[in-house]
């Protein structure tokens, strides 16, 4: 039944927000995490993400601080290694303890549209033990299409609308499928950093169109080749003009440091920038071009047209960049689906069939004009 105008749901006032993941993961939530503020407008906020030590994932904090959605920010510590798991009870004993002295009137559950039944269960009787009665968010959640033998993987709502979908059964008011708010709040802090860091740099763009570029990704079986990505760069930049910007994270600096110097232009953003400043230099560009991570999720939150080659490890739709124009290039396959980290047995097969000339045609869709259109453009090759 619709809680939507209950006369309890207008008296909760401190409120946490559960949201687990990386960039992309964070970047993704915004339109639900922006759905429960304006639906809780005088309500106390507090974010609950995870963290790895010992990683250079970017937390939630470091993305959403300034944003104008939360006005706390808890964590707890992940870790893989057996003597962790070791001190994982303690350290959610600790996190239960902590969650109940902060007193909150209700939980929104964003977690990750693939939880289990047996996941979210647990989680409830957790929260419920840290004291809190009011849940949204935690049913809903639409199983995703499974693998049928000799038949494509169907497209699916993006994750984000997903997330959305699960607090519009819980009463709350959400936009339409595709129209959620992905605002960061960026503004004249970020910008002032990225007019410092180009003061440093040894190069001038002499006023050329900036172009993004992601060539990156934590996991092996999203990498697109990098000597690809240097022959479409190297195409643009001949016939257009661009000036290439890599983004990234640290793990991509070297990667950066090559592509420059074989294109001869171009600056180096990759593990230079915060998350939030990055987003504020990606505004400039007039497209971004590059693999499904992290960083293409925080390009179509600064309102960037999007390029972006997709493996088919997952179901196309549920990862594609939200609510800007974009062209993804995804194969199908037989083996799509495969959700793997590494491709070891098909050498990443369905990436290696995305030819240099497919994405440079599908950039020229975006640069030389104004791309007059909303809705997303989405293209899945045969």
């Amino acid at each position: 039944m619709s809680r939507l105008g209950r006369t309890e749901d207008t008296n909760l006032r401190n409120i946490l927000v559960f949201r687990i993941g990386q960039l992309g993961d964070t970047v993704v939530a915004l339109p639900a995490m922006w759905a429960v503020r304006r639906h809780f407008p005088q309500a106390h906020f507090t974010l609950l993400s995870d963290k790895h030590p010992g990683k250079t994932y970017v937390l939630a904090a470091e993305l959403l601080k300034g944003a104008g959605i939360f006005d706390r920010f808890e964590s707890y510590i992940v870790e893989g290694s057996r003597s962790a798991l070791m001190l994982r009870a303690g350290r959610m004993l600790r996190l239960l303890f902590r969650l109940r002295r902060q007193r909150y009137d209700a939980l929104v559950y964003l977690a990750p549209s693939r939880r289990t039944v047996a996941q979210v269960a647990r989680d409830r009787r957790f929260f419920r033990l840290a004291g809190i009665c009011r849940f949204f968010g935690m049913g809903g959640f639409r199983a995703l299409p499974a693998k049928e033998q000799g038949k494509p993987l169907p497209e699916t709502p993006s994750e984000a609308d997903l997330l959305l979908e699960r607090l519009a059964a819980d009463g709350i008011p959400v936009p339409r499928p595709g129209k959620g708010r992905l605002d960061l709040g960026l503004g004249k802090v970020e910008n002032i950093e990225v007019e410092r860091w180009l003061r440093a740099q040894n190069a001038d763009d002499q006023g050329r169109p900036w172009i993004g570029v992601g060539p990156g990704s934590k996991m092996a079986a999203k990498r697109w080749p990098e000597d690809r990505f240097r022959a479409v760069i190297s195409t643009l930049i001949e016939d257009y003009g661009v000036w290439p910007i890599v983004f990234g994270g640290p793990e991509d600096s070297e990667a950066a440091e090559r592509l420059v110097r074989a294109w001869g232009c171009g600056f180096k953003a990759a593990g230079k920038l915060s998350p939030r400043v990055a987003a504020a230099a990606l505004k400039r560009c007039r497209l971004y071009v590059g693999n499904d991570t992290g960083t293409m999720h925080l390009a179509a939150a600064a309102g960037v047209p999007c390029v972006a080659v997709f493996s088919a490890r997952e179901h196309p739709g549920l990862w594609y960049p939200y609510g800007v124009p974009c062209v993804v290039l995804r194969t199908q396959i037989a083996c799509e689906g495969c959700g793997l980290i590494e491709c070891v047995e098909h050498r990443n097969a369905c990436l290696d069939s995305i030819t240099v000339s497919a994405v440079i045609n599908s950039c020229r869709r975006f640069l030389g004009r104004v791309h007059s259109g909303t809705a997303a453009l989405h293209r899945t090759l045969p």
